[in-house]
């Protein structure tokens, strides 16, 4: 019973976590999407994820994704200034598109990292481990 109830407290909270990084990107999230996104994806990663540390695997990759997306869209926005930007303007893009492709790659590698390691834990080998004692000795032949 416990275990279910983390379970599902860590979708929440992974779901909220993607919700609030989906705020920021978009800036104007309406409350009801915001709140529909928010118990979609707890659903769906309650639903989906065998363990805690999937769900946290997911919730940070979508967290790195939506970071990605945040810097594409600041450089797509870069033509809002015109064909001459001033200095100002570029340091401000400049700026964002690095922190948005920096936070991308830490989250997405994060994710990487959590997922490999919930896997390794759960996975099981198909080879049975070689045994400790040592392979029989071969004898030798003397030539006559």
């Amino acid at each position: 019973m416990t275990d279910n109830l983390w379970h599902q407290i860590n979708a929440v909270l992974g779901s909220l976590t993607v919700t609030v990084g989906l705020w920021l990107l978009v800036g104007a999230l309406p409350v009801p999407v915001g709140i529909g996104v928010a118990i979609g994806l707890a659903l769906l990663l309650v639903w989906k994820c065998p363990s805690m540390g999937y769900i946290w695997a997911i919730s940070t990759l979508l967290l790195g994704l939506e970071s990605l997306a945040w810097a594409i869209f600041e450089i797509i926005g870069f033509q809002k200034f015109g064909p001459e930007p001033s200095l100002e303007e570029l340091q401000e893009v400049f700026k964002a598109v690095l922190f948005g492709m920096f936070s991308a790659v830490f989250w997405m590698t994060f994710a990487y990292g959590i997922y490999k390691r919930t896997r390794g834990s759960i996975s099981h080998h198909p080879f049975p481990e070689p045994s400790t004692s040592s392979p029989p000795k071969k004898k030798s032949k003397k030539k006559s």
